[in-house]
């Protein structure tokens, strides 16, 4: 089999914006890898300590839609390949599909890698029924909750008559290959026949039950380094596991676009859609609303489909300031495969609808060049690349450019860049021990400070979120009083978990900003203490040697906040809860316990997971900033080592650190 990866007809116009962003990090690696090659062990360690960084910069683009909204469609068009990924995917499915771009931290030998299911997410599925059968049991639909078991049980017996004896040996493993085509995606990606031979045409999605993520590692020429598209499977199936995989895909990401369709008014889908991204930062989301293909009149009927989209977002209160793009998969599709002549005459039509817009524009360009214009998808990698460059793009530059002007401020310290005789040193005018000693201090200080930072945000954290879970259930239950005082138990009733959402992540919000703040203080008052150590321990002048603080971790979105519980069911659902009430008390109580149940879940996550995990990374990034400078500052009292001269590679060490300095001058610019 070989590669079906081809290269793009059409240039992806709209990326040039992430091209100058890595033209930036390239430069500063190229000034790292000449650093580490006239450097001393040390300096080069951290050298490619960084240049590793640079390389595992990747940002993520995570796709979400609905089932059929076209989003795979519209993700082959935006890598310039026409039917790479399966479109017509099974609902049972589900994989997600990571496009990794000209990647630089590809495994060896690595083209596509598909992970399975583990064993303890298999049984865990078998005995709750998944999400949704964890929902009915809470609220007490028991049948309801047999019903999706039933399913599950269903679906595993298929999966392992397909696959034999080999079912069980394949979960928690994983598949690697060197190449990447179609019928290698289709076999671990699509639904497909039960009794059919491997090497046969039923071939086709043989492992897709068992499939969780797949990883494709494409070089696409013209497009920019270092991309990950995510695509994730619809999110509206039986057992509610695409929910859960897509808003960890989504916690990953730096930024989300949602595909809907313009056919079709937003849906009670379109907006658990829109619930699930509501976390996400506004400059971390776009809409892509596809399939203008299908309007009448796209010039005339775009405008208010617009209007009305932005009516109902902010009647929600959901991504308000969000771009909203509109486009079509199909016509970009078409445009990629010089396929035009095969587009539908009402497709055809709309095209020419819509192309009156921006006729004076469009009208010189060769039908294929405008179907892409026309298609949205130049536009979508616009606004993409300029999300990316101006967000985490801009984020990498500012901690690689710090941490290579530390890089540099050690390297001129420890060869006497600073006026500091490291012969005289050696005579033992530093006393190492107390030197270390001193480090030692600022370390068990700063990390002590940290430390007593973040359970104090933690725990703050824990008691806000409480406290939202408290006065919400207090208000439904009085609101619950007042129905059932009005109407008896004859009318059925529901209680909009909006608000509760909104104060679960204002709170983890505030949490983000105060440890973001104490963060900073903590990294800055250990950066000035170790530049202290520089002028007490060398006696070098106040300000010559300038230390970076490093930079504190970004914290993912609080994407459990967003997740589908029993509040959200449908009003059937509802309806059966509501014919089990006899008594105001016990319905009451009943609802309420209801309600800690369902978000338990949330508060553990957001305060016992996340929080904690997020003062983790920051505690790490600490220790390894002192570390660094531990290393710097130990060499420099040891003084020079056997051998080493003040004329070694002089030369070539002076000019690596002047053209460091000019790049990173140029990039702080």
């Amino acid at each position: 089999m070989i590669s079906s990866v081809s290269t793009p007809q059409i240039a992806p116009t709209g990326l040039d914006g992430l091209n100058v962003l890595w033209e930036s990090l390239d430069e500063m690696r190229d000034a790292l890898v000449r650093i580490a090659g006239v450097a001393g062990d040390d300096a080069a360690s951290e050298a490619s300590r960084i240049i590793g960084k640079i390389d595992s910069f990747e940002p993520t683009v995570t796709m979400i839609g609905q089932i059929k909204a076209g989003k795979t469609a519209l993700v082959n068009s935006m890598i310039g390949q026409s039917d790479l990924l399966p479109s017509d995917v099974n609902p049972w499915t589900s994989v997600v599909t990571s496009l990794h771009l000209n990647s630089r931290s590809r495994p060896e030998g690595t083209q596509a890698l598909f992970r399975f299911f583990d064993e303890e997410e298999w049984d865990r599925l078998v005995s709750t029924g998944g999400r949704l059968g964890e929902l009915a049991q809470r609220a007490g639909f028991d049948s309801e909750k047999d019903a999706v078991r039933d399913q599950v049980l269903a679906m595993r017996e298929k999966s392992r008559a397909r696959l034999g004896k080999r079912f069980e040996m394949l979960l928690g493993t994983s598949h690697t290959y060197d190449m990447v085509n179609k019928d290698l995606i289709d076999r671990y990606v699509c639904y497909g026949g039960m009794d059919e031979d491997e090497e046969g045409a039923g071939n086709r999605g043989r492992f897709a039950d068992i499939t969780k993520l797949a990883n494709l590692y494409l070089d696409l020429p013209g497009y920019p380094t270092g991309l990950c598209l995510r695509d994730t499977p619809g999110v509206n199936d039986t057992f509610m596991m695409r929910e859960q995989i897509t808003l960890n895909s989504i916690r990953d990401s730096r930024l989300c676009v949602v595909v809907l369709s313009a056919h079709q008014a937003l849906s009670t889908m379109d907006m658990a859609l829109l619930r699930l991204v509501a976390t996400v930062n506004a400059r971390e989301l776009v809409i892509f609303v596809n399939r203008i293909d299908e309007l009448d009149e796209p010039a005339t009927q775009i405008p208010e489909i617009e209007a009305n989209f932005r009516s109902t977002l902010r009647k929600h209160d959901v991504a308000v300031d969000v771009p909203i793009l509109f486009g079509s998969a199909l016509w970009a599709l078409n445009a990629l495969s010089n396929t035009l002549d095969n587009t539908p005459a009402p497709s055809r039509i709309a095209m020419e609808n819509w192309a009156t817009v921006n006729q004076a524009e469009i009208m010189r360009e060769s039908p294929q060049d405008r179907a892409w214009r026309l298609s949205g998808v130049p536009n979508l990698h616009a606004v993409i690349a300029d999300r990316i460059a101006t967000g985490p793009g801009q984020a990498m530059l500012r901690e690689i450019r710090d941490e290579l002007s530390n890089l540099v401020t050690s390297i001129e310290v420890s060869d006497g860049g600073l006026g500091i005789d490291r012969s005289e040193i050696a005579r033992g005018d530093i006393d190492t021990e107390k030197l270390a000693a001193l480090i030692d201090g600022i370390e068990q200080s700063t990390l002590r400070t940290l430390t007593d930072a973040n359970r104090f945000a933690v725990d703050s954290l824990s008691e806000r979120l409480v406290r939202a879970q408290t006065m919400f259930c207090d208000r439904a239950v009085e609101a619950l009083q007042s129905h059932l005082d009005a109407y008896g138990t004859g009318k059925a009733w529901q209680y909009n978990p909006a608000g509760l959402r909104m104060m679960l992540r204002t709170a983890y919000q505030t949490f983000c900003t105060d440890t973001e703040s104490t963060t900073n203080d903590v990294f800055g008052d250990a950066t000035l203490q170790l530049e202290r150590l520089y002028i007490d321990v060398f006696d070098i002048e106040p300000g010559r040697v300038a230390l970076k603080p490093p930079t504190p971790a970004h914290p993912p979105p609080p994407t459990s906040v967003g997740k589908t519980i029993a509040l959200d069911l449908n009003v059937t659902w509802w309806k059966k809860w509501w014919q089990g009430l006899r008594k105001k008390e016990p319905a009451a109580q009943r609802y309420s316990s209801l309600i800690v149940k369902e978000t338990d879940s949330i508060l553990e996550e957001l305060s016992g997971d996340m929080a904690p995990a997020l003062c983790k990374e920051n505690t790490e990034i600490l220790t390894t900033f002192i570390d660094s400078q531990r290393t710097v500052l130990m060499s420099l009292a040891e003084g020079p080592s056997e051998g080493e001269t003040d004329e070694n590679r002089e030369s070539e060490k002076l000019a690596a650190i002047e053209a460091t300095r000019t790049i990173i001058d140029s990039v702080a610019a």
